[in-house]
């Protein structure tokens, strides 16, 4: 039994989904920020690289998107794919592209593009291009999976691809028909002549109706809202599923206790009911997750103890990374297990965790090293990047120099202007950095001055992090005018 809460009263658009009274997915947009991902432009390319085997291409927003060669459906339907190799042989700069945004992008890179245009709708997806056919890997009846291919291979005209998601289950043909001409008007309104300039010629569904895409709603799901104008849409969406109404002064976040989820997925710590504990570090490259017993001791052994946490452990790594929306590579630091059955057992266990996860993964297994690794496909945003900006002070990495190392570096510059010709030089810095040059009763900054042979004039300016700038070189008499 799941459930959806939406929140929409404010520029933040948000949605939870439960399972079971347990929060597993959280999403958020802001309703000024316009959502990409699903959009068709045509674009005009900018620049070809056949180092990259890429291109840049201009879809008429701030960044370029980037297509990669293999995306291009124009070398995934040529059948001697060895003899051009090159990403030159299919684009060329200044050519118009029908392109379509299949994941957002980031400050470093534009958003990732295709050519392999797909219009997805409740029970199926639509590619003009895609000249395969297939259903959902989540649907193991195998009579069903037969049925639905052959009606795909009855449906599908020349070059096109269908997929067909889980929700199209014990559908009738005519249902599915109707759904698959919808789409096809979909992709041949579009008007693609005529255009001078980079444009976007198909809007993707709002985020909140995407979102509802992707769950694909059962009868027994319950959705809940806090704009009556989407209940009584989504009333008539979905006749058989509860529909309530949040009218309530408290939000519907707070009313479900999900505010005080979201705080705890910006922590770095994560504690276990048995007293274990997880620690998530996200860097840009990859996600690392370290598994401590902390407080736990388990009845029987050392190994009882070991097996229990690192179970334990999975349970919620899985459910904190489809919260947190991890992606990309992503390694996980069991406390050391020196039983291969042991290992096994814990693989098994974020594997059957993971399949409740609807987003692309795999998980690829132990290393030589006990560290498990897998990856998970990057759709949006993970919750961390979205609701914090990067520390100006410590650039991301949690940790900023001692004032120690200031006043060491500090002394280090005043050396290399030892015996210069003016009188005195004048620095100002934190009251942390000059007590360290001044050193027990001043007498290490008179020593220092000594070996220079010029006056070191030091004066206190409030700063956050421990710091230093020279302000003036100069006359004593000079220096001491212009600090009064």
């Amino acid at each position: 039994m799941r459930k959806l809460i939406i929140n929409e009263k404010t520029k933040e658009v948000r949605c939870a989904v439960f399972e079971h009274d347990q929060l597993c997915e959280l999403h958020q947009t802001y309703s000024f920020d316009n959502e990409i991902i699903g959009n068709i432009y045509i674009g005009r390319v900018t620049k070809v690289l056949p180092g990259m085997q890429a291109a840049f291409v201009d879809i008429g927003i701030n960044q370029n998107g980037y297509i990669h060669r293999n995306d291009l459906i124009s070398f995934q339907q040529n059948e001697n794919k060895v003899s051009k190799p090159s990403v030159s042989h299919y684009v060329t700069e200044g050519e118009q592209l029908l392109v379509q945004v299949v994941k957002e992008g980031t400050d470093q890179k534009g958003p990732k593009l295709t050519t392999n245009i797909e219009f997805g709708g409740k029970l199926l997806v639509y590619m003009p291009y895609g000249n395969y056919v297939a259903v959902s890997k989540k649907l193991s009846d195998e009579k069903e999976r037969s049925r639905l291919l052959h009606i795909a291979n009855e449906l599908q005209e020349e070059k096109e691809g269908l997929l067909f998601r889980t929700a199209s289950i014990h559908i009738s043909k005519e249902e599915l028909s109707e759904e698959y001409n919808k789409l096809k008007k979909q992709f041949q309104s579009l008007k693609t002549t005529n255009r001078k300039k980079p444009e976007c010629l198909f809007e993707a569904k709002s985020f909140v109706d995407r979102i509802l895409n992707e769950l694909a709603i059962k009868p027994e799901d319950t959705i809940i809202s806090d704009q009556i104008e989407r209940v009584q849409d989504l009333k008539q969406q979905f006749p058989t599923s509860k529909i309530m109404y949040h009218d309530q002064k408290e939000s519907i976040f707070a009313t479900y206790k999900i505010e005080q989820e979201i705080e705890k997925l910006l922590k770095r710590i994560v504690w276990l009911k048995n007293g274990s504990y997880i620690i998530i570090e996200q860097t840009e490259a990859m996600t690392i997750i370290d598994v401590n017993t902390g407080k736990f001791s388990g009845k029987l052994s050392m190994r009882d103890t070991v097996l229990k946490t690192n179970q334990v452990a999975a349970i919620e790594i899985a459910k904190q990374i489809r919260l947190r929306n991890v992606s990309g590579i992503i390694l996980i630091d069991f406390i050391d297990m020196k039983h291969k059955e042991d290992q096994k057992m814990i693989e098994e266990t974020v594997i059957r965790e993971m399949r409740k996860d609807r987003v692309q993964h795999k998980v690829i297994g132990f290393t030589e090293l006990n560290i498990l690794q897998m990856t998970r496909k990057k759709v949006r945003q993970p919750i961390e990047a979205s609701l914090t900006d990067r520390c100006p002070t410590c650039n991301g990495t949690g940790r900023i120099p001692s004032a120690e190392a200031i006043a060491y570096q500090l002394e280090r510059e005043l050396w290399e202007h030892q015996f210069m010709d003016e009188e005195a030089i004048w620095i100002e810095a934190t009251a942390d950095v000059i007590e360290l040059l001044n050193g027990e009763n001043g007498e290490h900054l008179k020593q220092l001055e000594e070996a220079l042979k010029y006056k070191v004039i030091c004066s206190e300016y409030l700063n956050s992090t421990p710091s230093y700038f020279i302000r003036h070189f100069g006359k004593v008499k000079t220096i001491m005018e212009r600090l009064k």
